[in-house]
């Protein structure tokens, strides 16, 4: 269409100059690691609305599986700690809405520090977006209809070519049951980098990453089996949502964040990482 060649165009003139090299997989989730005290943030979005789901899965399944990135998850409780995020925002006057799968990383195979997550794919509502994301930036993206709801109730919902592949719902059953008190309430984020796809001897390449930070007013609530729900359908071909079933993920926890603030930085090679945190 010519409204998205548009897009596309602007969008990709802007970012590759070498000063924004920006990516707008704002994987953001609720969490606690060390703050970065010198990292350049090269995008910010304000008013933000954003809806994390906390989980566990197999430990065994992902530690095999991040074998080949040369990365090992971190451990909570004999589990690997998976993070699915939706946020909602606006970039260039364009309203989009994300949808990122990712998995806690703790170190890698040579026992360094890397405290952050792992990105396994994301979806942007944008396909000139998901575009830029997957070419300029080899980032795991698809175009995705996504929808995210920061509500009392909230969900997340993803569809694939039409068909509901995702969905997340807080009390979906009873929608005249009282509104849902939080764990806690108060000002809350998570700083620290996100691992992209395609490092390991058997590529050949050195493995990037960006660091990412969110903060705001934020609100969790444990995930109540039996009341709260989570659907996956493992349609067209979609080996990450596969994997998700495959490796039992168990949703655990919400953490809800109506009006956020997300940072990112440019990408940088795994190799500087140690550099950056200098």
């Amino acid at each position: 269409m010519r409204i998205g060649r548009r897009i596309s165009d602007k969008f990709i003139a802007q970012v590759q100059h070498r000063d924004v090299a920006v990516q707008l997989n704002l994987v953001l989730i609720s969490g606690v690691l060390p703050v970065q005290t010198n990292v350049k943030w090269t995008a910010t979005l304000t008013h933000v609305r954003e809806v994390s789901l906390l989980g566990t899965a197999d430990l065994v399944f992902w530690k095999d599986r991040l074998s080949k990135e040369e990365l090992v998850p971190a451990e909570r409780e004999g589990k690997a700690q998976v993070m699915i995020v939706a946020a909602d925002a606006k970039y260039m006057g364009i309203r989009f809405s994300e949808l990122s799968l990712s998995v806690l990383v703790h170190h890698d195979r040579t026992g360094i520090r890397l405290d952050g997550a792992y990105l396994l794919r994301a979806w942007n509502s944008r396909r000139a977006f998901a575009f830029c994301e997957r070419v300029l930036f080899r980032t795991p993206y698809r175009h995705g209809d996504v929808r995210v709801s920061a509500s009392a109730r909230a969900s997340i919902q993803l569809a694939d070519r039409r068909e509901l592949v995702f969905l997340a719902e807080m009390q979906p059953d009873d929608p005249t049951a009282p509104s849902r008190e939080p764990l806690c309430c108060g000002p809350g984020g998570w700083e620290g980098p996100i691992f992209l796809p395609g490092k390991g001897a058997a590529t050949g390449h050195d493995g990037k990453f960006f660091f990412a930070r969110i903060t705001g007013q934020t609100k969790t609530y444990p995930f109540l089996h039996g009341q709260d729900s989570v659907t996956i359908k493992p349609v067209g071909g979609c080996e990450i949502l596969a994997a998700l079933l495959e490796s039992n993920f168990a949703a655990e926890q919400w953490a809800v964040r109506e009006n956020a603030t997300h940072a990112k930085s440019k990408t940088y090679r795994r190799t500087d990482h140690l550099q950056t945190r200098v």
